[in-house]
């Protein structure tokens, strides 16, 4: 295989990596008029004239026929998935599945930030969504998809591999951990047709990438961990502090 074949070869899979994982992240946010209009007339047709194996081939037809048409529908169904006090069903957070313990939490969000740093990126904008939430780790998987792809255009061959070992990076110690478990999560939660398939695309596609960067997620979680149990008051007062504490 000629340099020129290989790079044409890499532009294709770069370019594919950023139609999914644009519709994937795009797909998760909270619904608007503009961003189902987005689905419907670019991303959803960009990806289903991927060459794509099987499976994904398939729910990626069952997802364009399930696009909600209704703004209003689409958030209530949001809002059960995405409630404004973490869901602990189907959290939407890395570290809703992966770190016991707030040090452990710290320290991958730290590492998540410093990926997004290393490429001129932060969390936040108008929603101001954390590091580690799924919609946010999507949309970075496609701006280096979107860096490589660009690179590649322009004979930029070594910008575009580091682009490209990113991706496996950021694959294999982060959204390959969790993101499966999260898709099938809520693939069996939610009553809304667009989320099952969505959720099933996120988990399929993922495994997928995986296979083609030929890399392998350093840890796989099940599912979400354990919750602490709220405090309802009906264990009684508290013990009295030891002798020299004040409450």
């Amino acid at each position: 295989m000629t340099a020129a074949t290989e790079d044409r070869t890499d532009l294709i899979e770069a370019t594919g990596r950023l139609a999914m994982y644009s519709l994937l992240s795009t797909g998760l946010a909270f619904p608007s008029a503009e961003r189902l209009g987005l689905l419907k007339s670019r991303l959803l047709p960009a990806v289903a004239m991927l060459l794509l194996p099987a499976p994904l081939e398939g729910i990626v037809e069952a997802l364009t026929a399930s696009l909600p048409g209704d703004v209003p529908a689409a958030r209530q169904h949001h809002l059960v998935l995405f409630p404004p006090i973490a869901s602990q069903d189907a959290p939407g957070y890395e570290t809703g599945y992966r770190g016991h313990g707030i040090f452990q939490q710290t320290g991958t969000m730290a590492d998540i930030a410093g990926f997004y740093r290393a490429h001129g990126l932060r969390a936040g904008g108008e929603e101001k969504e954390r590091p580690d939430h799924i919609t946010v780790e999507l949309e970075f998987m496609a701006v280096l998809a979107k860096k490589e792809a660009l690179a590649l255009q322009q004979g930029a061959s070594e910008k575009a591999s580091i682009c490209r070992d990113t991706s496996a990076l950021f694959l294999s110690e982060h959204l390959a951990c969790w993101a499966p478990a999260f898709g099938r999560r809520i693939g069996a939660i939610s009553t809304s047709p667009w989320f099952q398939n969505l959720g099933e695309l996120v988990a399929l596609w993922v495994e997928y990438d995986l296979t083609c960067l030929g890399v392998v997620p350093v840890e796989v979680a099940d599912g979400p961990l354990p919750q602490d149990e709220l405090d309802d008051g009906s264990c009684g007062p508290c013990p009295a502090p030891p002798p020299g504490l004040t409450p």
